[in-house]
Protein backbone atom coordinates (compact mmCIF):
# COMPACT_ATOMS: atom_id res chain seq x y z
CA UNK A 1 0.00 0.00 0.00
CA UNK A 2 1.15 3.38 -1.22
CA UNK A 3 -0.89 5.65 1.15
CA UNK A 4 -1.53 5.08 4.78
CA UNK A 5 -5.13 3.80 5.63
CA UNK A 6 -7.55 6.47 6.84
CA UNK A 7 -8.73 6.13 10.82
CA UNK A 8 -12.07 6.54 11.83
CA UNK A 9 -12.02 10.11 11.70
CA UNK A 10 -11.44 10.54 8.18
CA UNK A 11 -14.82 11.24 6.69
CA UNK A 12 -16.05 8.15 4.01
CA UNK A 13 -14.99 10.32 0.83
CA UNK A 14 -11.73 10.14 2.44
CA UNK A 15 -11.76 6.36 2.48
CA UNK A 16 -13.11 6.01 -0.94
CA UNK A 17 -10.18 8.18 -2.24
CA UNK A 18 -8.06 5.78 -0.46
CA UNK A 19 -9.13 3.11 -1.64
CA UNK A 20 -9.86 3.97 -5.01
CA UNK A 21 -6.27 5.20 -5.29
CA UNK A 22 -4.85 1.73 -3.76
CA UNK A 23 -6.96 -0.20 -5.92
CA UNK A 24 -4.82 0.90 -8.87
CA UNK A 25 -1.86 -0.85 -8.25
CA UNK A 26 -3.63 -4.09 -7.73
CA UNK A 27 -3.36 -7.17 -10.08
CA UNK A 28 -7.14 -7.26 -10.16
CA UNK A 29 -7.27 -10.55 -12.38
CA UNK A 30 -5.18 -12.90 -10.37
CA UNK A 31 -6.95 -11.29 -6.91
CA UNK A 32 -10.17 -11.98 -8.80
CA UNK A 33 -9.49 -15.63 -9.38
CA UNK A 34 -8.59 -16.51 -5.86
CA UNK A 35 -11.26 -14.58 -4.63
CA UNK A 36 -13.37 -17.08 -7.55
CA UNK A 37 -11.61 -20.25 -6.10
CA UNK A 38 -12.23 -18.74 -2.22
CA UNK A 39 -16.06 -18.10 -2.84
CA UNK A 40 -16.68 -21.47 -5.09
CA UNK A 41 -17.18 -23.60 -1.72
CA UNK A 42 -20.02 -21.01 -0.93
CA UNK A 43 -21.74 -21.19 -3.88
CA UNK A 44 -21.87 -25.13 -3.64
CA UNK A 45 -24.67 -24.77 -0.96
CA UNK A 46 -26.54 -22.30 -2.47
CA UNK A 47 -29.70 -22.56 -4.63
CA UNK A 48 -30.32 -19.31 -5.64
CA UNK A 49 -26.93 -17.09 -6.12
CA UNK A 50 -27.10 -12.93 -6.85
CA UNK A 51 -23.42 -12.24 -8.69
CA UNK A 52 -23.00 -9.01 -9.90
CA UNK A 53 -20.92 -7.60 -13.33
CA UNK A 54 -17.65 -6.17 -12.07
CA UNK A 55 -16.29 -3.04 -13.65
CA UNK A 56 -12.98 -3.32 -15.13
CA UNK A 57 -11.38 -1.77 -11.54
CA UNK A 58 -13.70 -4.49 -9.35
CA UNK A 59 -12.88 -7.52 -8.03
CA UNK A 60 -14.88 -10.03 -10.73
CA UNK A 61 -16.97 -12.81 -9.91
CA UNK A 62 -19.04 -13.43 -12.67
CA UNK A 63 -16.73 -16.37 -13.54
CA UNK A 64 -18.96 -18.03 -10.61
CA UNK A 65 -21.67 -18.47 -12.98
CA UNK A 66 -20.46 -21.29 -14.03
CA UNK A 67 -21.08 -23.06 -10.76
CA UNK A 68 -24.43 -22.21 -10.38
CA UNK A 69 -25.78 -23.53 -13.70
CA UNK A 70 -28.33 -26.04 -12.69
CA UNK A 71 -29.29 -23.51 -9.51
CA UNK A 72 -30.37 -20.07 -9.78
CA UNK A 73 -28.13 -17.25 -10.62
CA UNK A 74 -28.69 -13.85 -10.42
CA UNK A 75 -27.87 -10.31 -11.54
CA UNK A 76 -28.83 -6.49 -10.19
CA UNK A 77 -30.12 -3.60 -12.02
CA UNK A 78 -29.43 -0.11 -10.95
CA UNK A 79 -33.30 0.69 -10.86
CA UNK A 80 -35.39 4.46 -10.55
CA UNK A 81 -35.18 5.54 -6.64
CA UNK A 82 -32.06 4.25 -6.32
CA UNK A 83 -33.78 0.36 -6.09
CA UNK A 84 -31.42 -2.68 -6.92
CA UNK A 85 -33.57 -4.59 -9.68
CA UNK A 86 -32.90 -8.94 -10.10
CA UNK A 87 -32.94 -10.60 -12.84
CA UNK A 88 -31.63 -14.16 -13.97
CA UNK A 89 -29.12 -14.65 -15.61
CA UNK A 90 -27.63 -15.08 -18.20
CA UNK A 91 -29.39 -12.80 -20.07
CA UNK A 92 -28.73 -9.84 -22.26
CA UNK A 93 -26.67 -6.89 -21.08
CA UNK A 94 -26.80 -3.67 -21.35
CA UNK A 95 -23.68 -0.83 -20.21
CA UNK A 96 -25.50 1.36 -17.62
CA UNK A 97 -25.37 5.16 -16.74
CA UNK A 98 -22.85 4.18 -13.84
CA UNK A 99 -20.20 1.69 -16.21
CA UNK A 100 -21.58 -1.21 -15.51
CA UNK A 101 -22.96 -4.24 -17.53
CA UNK A 102 -26.52 -4.84 -16.22
CA UNK A 103 -29.45 -6.91 -17.45
CA UNK A 104 -31.68 -5.13 -19.66
CA UNK A 105 -34.82 -3.34 -17.64
CA UNK A 106 -37.66 -5.33 -20.01
CA UNK A 107 -36.50 -8.26 -18.40
CA UNK A 108 -38.71 -9.61 -15.82
CA UNK A 109 -37.47 -8.89 -12.38
CA UNK A 110 -37.24 -11.61 -9.74
CA UNK A 111 -38.34 -11.44 -6.08
CA UNK A 112 -35.52 -10.93 -3.59
CA UNK A 113 -36.71 -13.04 -1.43
CA UNK A 114 -35.59 -16.20 -3.35
CA UNK A 115 -32.40 -15.77 -2.77
CA UNK A 116 -30.20 -17.58 -0.12
CA UNK A 117 -26.25 -16.07 -1.29
CA UNK A 118 -25.72 -12.55 -2.34
CA UNK A 119 -21.95 -11.35 -3.08
CA UNK A 120 -21.86 -7.62 -2.30
CA UNK A 121 -19.30 -5.77 -3.83
CA UNK A 122 -17.31 -3.09 -2.24
CA UNK A 123 -14.67 -0.87 -2.40
CA UNK A 124 -13.78 -1.91 1.23
CA UNK A 125 -14.81 -3.76 4.21
CA UNK A 126 -14.52 -4.04 7.94
CA UNK A 127 -14.61 -7.34 10.31
CA UNK A 128 -17.94 -5.95 11.36
CA UNK A 129 -19.18 -6.25 7.80
CA UNK A 130 -19.64 -2.74 7.29
CA UNK A 131 -18.88 -1.89 3.64
CA UNK A 132 -18.08 1.30 1.86
CA UNK A 133 -19.10 1.32 -1.94
CA UNK A 134 -19.40 4.44 -4.46
CA UNK A 135 -22.05 6.55 -1.92
CA UNK A 136 -25.50 5.36 -4.03
CA UNK A 137 -27.16 2.86 -1.55
CA UNK A 138 -28.41 0.84 -3.66
CA UNK A 139 -27.02 -2.24 -0.93
CA UNK A 140 -27.75 -0.74 2.13
CA UNK A 141 -31.71 -0.15 0.98
CA UNK A 142 -31.77 -3.71 -0.79
CA UNK A 143 -30.08 -5.90 1.99
CA UNK A 144 -33.01 -5.60 4.42
CA UNK A 145 -35.41 -7.05 1.58
CA UNK A 146 -33.45 -9.95 1.92
CA UNK A 147 -34.77 -13.11 3.85
CA UNK A 148 -33.41 -13.21 6.94
CA UNK A 149 -31.47 -16.50 6.59
CA UNK A 150 -29.81 -15.17 3.03
CA UNK A 151 -26.52 -15.10 3.47
CA UNK A 152 -24.46 -12.01 2.60
CA UNK A 153 -20.81 -12.10 1.32
CA UNK A 154 -19.22 -8.66 1.01
CA UNK A 155 -16.18 -8.53 -1.73
CA UNK A 156 -13.65 -5.69 -1.51
CA UNK A 157 -10.18 -5.67 -2.27
CA UNK A 158 -9.02 -4.53 1.01
CA UNK A 159 -10.23 -5.58 4.95
CA UNK A 160 -9.79 -2.89 7.42
CA UNK A 161 -10.43 -2.95 11.67
CA UNK A 162 -13.26 -0.73 11.35
CA UNK A 163 -14.69 1.46 8.82
CA UNK A 164 -16.51 4.78 9.59
CA UNK A 165 -21.16 4.23 9.71
CA UNK A 166 -23.86 6.04 9.26
CA UNK A 167 -27.14 4.84 11.03
CA UNK A 168 -28.68 3.80 7.69
CA UNK A 169 -25.34 2.03 6.43
CA UNK A 170 -26.35 -2.33 6.47
CA UNK A 171 -23.64 -4.80 7.46
CA UNK A 172 -22.89 -8.07 5.49
CA UNK A 173 -22.74 -11.24 7.08
CA UNK A 174 -19.26 -12.53 5.94
CA UNK A 175 -16.56 -10.31 4.06
CA UNK A 176 -14.12 -12.00 1.39
CA UNK A 177 -11.12 -10.19 0.44
CA UNK A 178 -7.78 -11.44 -1.52
CA UNK A 179 -5.79 -10.45 2.00
CA UNK A 180 -8.61 -12.30 4.56
CA UNK A 181 -10.06 -15.01 1.83
CA UNK A 182 -13.06 -15.31 3.63
CA UNK A 183 -14.66 -15.06 7.38
CA UNK A 184 -18.11 -15.30 8.34
CA UNK A 185 -21.17 -15.84 6.60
Amino acid sequence: MTEPIPSLKNSKTEWRTWALAERRALDLPALSAALQEALAPELATAQHTLLYAATEEELDVLGLASLTAKRGCYLPRCAPKRRLAIHAYPCSLVLSRFGIWEPEETLPEVSPEILDLVLVPALVLDRRGYRLGYGGGYYDRFLPRLRPNCRTIGVAPFLVDELPTDPWDVPVGGVCDPGDMFSGG
